[in-house]
């Protein structure tokens, strides 16, 4: 039965636990009458399951039967050994407050037409209020176990959040680095290739002149002539291809600068959000580490 406490909820619920759990001997009703009963409270359980693990703590013991009915855990002859061959029979009545979640623990023991009492048996009534008192801790311990657990993974969980937080982070400022440098890189080539595409456009210029002056040559040089100039000029539209590609390289990486600096922002205020989520978990941890230390 795990669970999440919250800071609120241990505050009102660690009154409970500020002295240990005790158990006292006093008259109880039961459904074989009134009968002196040692009484315990067990804390932050549910009778079902309180009940279930009741039942194998009397079968541990040699048993005729144990059985529950309304609440009544019945154990019939149970053989207890330290107490000799005589078995006894053991009435155990719970009642739930599922609002304060605990639970009234009475327990009855039948010798044989006399009921336990420490007044008549101090020995065995030890042995019973103790065996009553332990099961009471380690009923309320379990489920603050399972709770402190259970805060405990949650607190890993958000640290492991807030380092991928900061590892995202740091490579969003990567990548603007990056993209920096490949801006630095298109600009250098838009350069060049303007200085290159210059140099082309005055080769087709030449070029061009040298086809008009053989217009009147023999028709093998004209071809050759053209053949030269459709290739500087096929290389003019390479080169200027290049350049408009290394403009849009550069307004893309611009985008995605952008973008990383909006992502470095949000991511920021996640790591903010985070670290308050563990600041408060790191609290709720620590309550509820308290809570369960107090139990004894």
């Amino acid at each position: 039965m795990k669970k999440l406490f919250t800071i609120t909820a241990i505050c009102f619920a660690g009154f409970a636990f500020s002295q240990s759990i005790n158990t006292n001997e006093t008259n109880e009703k039961f459904s074989i009458g009134s009968q002196n009963a040692f009484v315990t409270t067990i804390y932050e359980n549910n009778a079902n399951n309180v009940i279930s693990e009741w039942k194998k703590v009397l079968k541990d013991f040699k048993n005729e039967k144990v059985k529950d009915s309304d609440n009544e855990v019945f154990g019939d002859n149970i053989l207890i050994k330290d107490w000799g061959n005589n078995p006894v029979d053991f009435y155990t009545k719970f009642e739930e407050d599922k609002k304060a979640k605990t639970l009234k623990m009475s327990v009855a023991v039948d010798l044989g037409g006399t009921y336990l009492s420490s007044s008549a048996d101090k020995d065995k009534a030890k042995f019973v209020e103790k065996m009553v008192k332990d099961f009471a801790i380690k009923m309320t311990k379990e489920p603050l176990t399972d709770a402190f657990k259970a805060n405990e993974k949650q607190l890993a969980k958000l640290e492991d959040d807030q380092k991928d937080l900061e590892k995202d982070n740091k490579n969003s400022k990567e990548d603007i680095e990056n993209y920096k440098k490949k801006i630095t890189k298109a600009e250098k080539e838009v350069i060049d290739r303007d200085v290159e595409i210059d140099k082309k456009k005055g080769e087709i210029n030449v070029q061009k002149k040298v086809v008009d002056a053989s217009s009147g040559a023999v028709n093998e040089q004209a071809k050759s002539s053209k053949k030269i100039l459709e290739k500087l000029e096929d290389q003019l539209k390479d080169l200027e291809k290049d350049k408009k590609n290394s403009k849009e390289d550069i307004e893309n990486y611009k985008k995605k600068i952008k973008n990383a600096e909006e992502d470095i922002k949000k991511n920021e205020e996640n790591q903010t959000k985070k670290k308050t989520e563990i600041d408060t978990q790191k609290k709720v941890l620590d309550a509820s580490k308290k809570k369960l230390e107090a139990v004894n």
